[in-house]
C-alpha cells in the first residue's frame, strides 16, 4: 500500500547518521535520567518524510510542545533547537540564558542582539528546503509558532511544513513507565468515582442534602491523598447540568442532587511529580434511584454502542495493519448516533490524545471540531468518548482510554455496559 511522505513519517523507525558544519560552542553532556528528546529516532522519521529538519522555538510560554520536548531550564528569551534530519542537533540561544541548554543534546549557538539572532539563524537554515514547525491549518491546537516567527523563516528561503506528525510520534507515543503510570492513574481514578457513587446513594438514603460541589470537592481532596495530580477538577453534573458537556461545578452555582437525578462523573489526573506520567480519563453515569427511566437508559445505550464501534474498527484495522486516521473513528461513531436521529446533539469529537497532558498532541477522534488526518499509531493513547446532550433536559456520555501497543489496541479503562442505579 502506498503512503504519502507524512503517514509514512508517522509510521517510520529509522535511524540517522551524525554531521555537523554550523559553527557552534560544543553542549554539556545530558545528565538527565530519561533524555528529552531522541534525536536518532527524529532524524530516521524526518528522513522518510522528506523532511530537511525540525525547527522547535521557543519564547516564554508560547510553546508548550517545544518547551517539553526540549526541557530547556527557565528562558524569557527568544530560542531555537535545529534537528537536522542529519548531523548534529544546533541550539540557538541568547548569551544571557546560555546556560539553560547545558542539558540539551547537540551543539550551542549563541546570540545578543536581534541582527545577530537572524544571522545566525540564517546560517543554520543554510540549504535547507523544507523543514517542519509548531504550527497547522487544521490544529490549532498544534498552533504555537507567531505568524511573526514563521513569517521570518520562511523569508530566508525555507518551506515550513507543521510539525504535527513528530510531535505525535516523539512527544505522544507511551513508552513502558508511561503505560505504567497511566495503569496507576486508572487504578485510582475507578476508586475514586466508585466511592463518590457510594458516597452520593448514602448521602440520599440518609435524607441528608448533597450539592454536585460537595462530590467534586470529595474528589478533588481524594487526588491529593493518592498522589493523583490534574489541570482542573473534576466534572459532577446532575439533573439538569448533565445537559452541559463541560460542566464544572462551583461553591455558588452547584445544584443539590435529588432522587431522580441522571449523574455525570468525569475524573482525569495523573501521577504527581512526575513530568512524564501520562494521564487517564474515566467518565461514568449513575441514577439516583432503583430504576432508570427508559430515556435515559435508552440514550446510553446509543452512546455506548457508538463508543463500541468506534473502537471495534480502530481494533480490526491496527490488528490488520492498515491505516485509520482520527476523522475515520470519529465518523464511525457519529454515524451511529446519526442514523438514531441525533446527530445535531452529539456536540464534540469522539475522543482527545491522551500524553502528559489531559488532552494531549496526539491524534483526536476528530471531524466535527477540526479534521484530523494524522494516523493512530503504535505508542499513542486516546479516549474514545461518545455523548448525545439534550438542552433543557439531560445529557450522556461514554468514555474508555485506549492505547495501542504491539499486541493490538488495548482498553485500559472500564467499560461501562448500563447506566448504574446507586439504590440496588
Amino acid at each position: 500500500m502506498s503512503r504519502t511522505p507524512l503517514a509514512a513519517m508517522a509510521l517510520a523507525l529509522a535511524l540517522g547518521a551524525a554531521r555537523a558544519d554550523e559553527p557552534s560552542t560544543p553542549l554539556g553532556p545530558t545528565a538527565a535520567p530519561k533524555p528529552a528528546i531522541d534525536v536518532d529516532g527524529i532524524q530516521g522519521i524526518l528522513a522518510v518524510g522528506r523532511l530537511d529538519g525540525w525547527l522547535l522555538y521557543g519564547y516564554r510560554e508560547q510553546n508548550p510542545i517545544a518547551l517539553e520536548i526540549v526541557r530547556p531550564e527557565h528562558t524569557t528569551r527568544r530560542w531555537f533547537y535545529f534537528i537536522p534530519a542529519r548531523g548534529e542537533p544546533v541550539a540557538l540561544v541568547h548569551k544571557v540564558e546560555a546556560q539553560a541548554f547545558t542539558r540539551i543534546p547537540g551543539r550551542r549557538v549563541e546570540y545578543a542582539g536581534w541582527r545577530e539572532l537572524d544571522t545566525r539563524l540564517k546560517e543554520i537554515l543554510k540549504g535547507k528546503k523544507r523543514i517542519a514547525m509548531e504550527w497547522s491549518t487544521e490544529l490549532p491546537a498544534l498552533s504555537h509558532v507567531d505568524a511573526g516567527t514563521l513569517e521570518k523563516v520562511r523569508g530566508l528561503g525555507v518551506e515550513v511544513a507543521s510539525s504535527a506528525e513528530l510531535v505525535q510520534s516523539t512527544k505522544s507515543r507511551w513508552d513502558k513507565e508511561g503505560r505504567a503510570s497511566h495503569y496507576v492513574a486508572v487504578h485510582h481514578l475507578v476508586a475514586l468515582k466508585n466511592d463518590a457513587f457510594a458516597f452520593i446513594g448514602k448521602e440520599l438514603a440518609a435524607g441528608r442534602r448533597i450539592t454536585e460541589y460537595d462530590v467534586q470537592q470529595r474528589l478533588w481532596k481524594g487526588y491529593g491523598t493518592r498522589g493523583l495530580e490534574s489541570d482542573a477538577p473534576p466534572i459532577v453534573a446532575a439533573g439538569l447540568s448533565t445537559a452541559d458537556a463541560t460542566y464544572i461545578p462551583t461553591r455558588e452555582g452547584a445544584r443539590e442532587i435529588r432522587q431522580g437525578d441522571l449523574i455525570v462523573i468525569e475524573v482525569w489526573a495523573r501521577q504527581a511529580g512526575n513530568p512524564d506520567a501520562i494521564y487517564a480519563d474515566v467518565t461514568w453515569v449513575g441514577y439516583a434511584g432503583k430504576e432508570v427511566p427508559a430515556r435515559f437508559a435508552d440514550a446510553f445505550a446509543l452512546v455506548v454502542r457508538a463508543r463500541d464501534e468506534a473502537t471495534a474498527m480502530i481494533a480490526e484495522r491496527v490488528k490488520s495493519r492498515k491505516l485509520v486516521r482520527g476523522w475515520e473513528a470519529d465518523k464511525v461513531a457519529r454515524e451511529v448516533i446519526a442514523k438514531a436521529g441525533f446527530g445535531d446533539r452529539f456536540i464534540h469529537r469522539t475522543g482527545h490524545s491522551l500524553d502528559t497532558r489531559a488532552h494531549g498532541d496526539g491524534v483526536n477522534l476528530d471531524d466535527l471540531e477540526t479534521h484530523d488526518s494524522r494516523p493512530i499509531v503504535q505508542g499513542v493513547g486516546f479516549t474514545v468518548e461518545p455523548g448525545v446532550y439534550l438542552p433543557g433536559e439531560f445529557g450522556v456520555r461514554t468514555m474508555v482510554d485506549c492505547w495501542v501497543g504491539p499486541g493490538g489496541l488495548e482498553i485500559t479503562t472500564p467499560a461501562q455496559k448500563e447506566i448504574a442505579p446507586l439504590y440496588p
